[in-house]
């Protein structure tokens, strides 16, 4: 379920930190009106936020922003070693009320609001960053402070990044495109069907077609495309399974459909995306800079 969260602040601050020590990190599809800086340690899965999807290792840093759907999804390790999540959060008002006090930051509030709905990380920054957020989990008062300014210089100077592409609209106004939605992150691994998305939504297949066709990806197609993809690259990367049983857990008909559909987004086939995974010594694989969802096409669901 698609859930609205909202945060509660210190007294003293305008801006959240948390620190996460758990065995997984399960699918809590939600969104809140603020900006977003998460970094995980110790843990592989499926990254969600917006229309993206896409694969993250054992290091990973993200920055969402307002209100785009996101979740990280994490099983528990073989190791029992526990997964790290920690999690900045702040508003855009606060930080245009901090502007007016310090200029200096008018840079950082500039590239916010340029980031669309967000942006990955590579390793190179997310190294960077962790030490910063450790800073940050032990420190108070103004050393608090301190080192957010310093996690924030990190992550506007970053050019290893990969834009995550346009905003969607918030997901609260149409009641139907979240239905639709939520019922697509369930079922993805199965045979979707547009009736069975139209029922739960309450509403027609053409009205369900218009209100995908009104996103970034245009389709329901696209959605689902995405989902079994970023799907099938964890089981690449976390499991030896032949490549032919990866399509099939993954939700794809058919193992050629699911190679065409997997070079398109990757840019690379499944076998080398997995070779390439194991020769980097478990780095997380990086998005291909030629894969734009925009412009991809998938095969119509009946």
């Amino acid at each position: 379920m698609l859930i609205r969260e909202h945060l509660d602040y210190r007294n003293d601050a305008h801006w959240r930190f948390e620190y996460l020590d758990v065995k997984q990190v399960p699918f809590q599809w939600h969104y809140h009106p603020e900006f977003e800086l998460t970094l995980t340690r110790n843990a592989s899965g499926i990254r969600y936020i917006g229309n993206d999807v896409d694969c993250f290792g054992d290091l990973d840093l993200a920055l969402i922003a307002p209100n785009q759907p996101h979740t990280w999804h994490a099983e528990s390790r073989d190791d029992g070693l526990h997964h790290e999540v920690q999690v900045i959060q702040f508003t855009a008002d606060w930080l245009n009320s901090l502007t007016a006090l310090l200029p200096e930051l008018s840079a950082l509030q500039r590239w916010l609001a340029g980031i669309g709905a967000g942006i990955v990380f590579g390793q190179r920054s997310a190294q960077r960053a962790a030490p910063l957020f450790d800073a940050l989990r032990i420190a108070d008062g103004s050393a608090r402070f301190t080192a957010l300014l310093a996690l924030l210089d990190v992550v506007i100077a970053a050019s290893d990044i990969r834009r995550i592409g346009a905003a969607i609209a918030p997901p609260q106004d149409d009641a139907r495109f979240a239905a639709a939605l939520n019922y697509l992150y369930q079922h993805y691994r199965e045979p979707v069907r547009l009736a069975e998305m139209a029922r739960i939504a309450n509403t027609s297949t053409a009205t369900l077609k218009r209100l995908f066709a009104r996103q970034p990806l245009g389709s329901v197609s696209a959605y689902l495309a995405e989902l079994r993809i970023g799907h099938a690259c964890d089981l690449l990367i976390n499991s030896r399974v032949p490549v032919e049983i990866v399509a099939q857990q993954s939700g794809f008909p058919s193992p050629a459909q699911f190679y065409r559909l997997f070079v398109r987004h990757k840019a690379t086939t499944p076998a080398a995306f997995r070779r390439s995974y194991h020769l980097r010594g478990g780095a997380t694989p990086a998005a291909s800079p030629y894969h734009d969802a925009a412009t991809t096409t998938v095969k119509p669901i009946p």
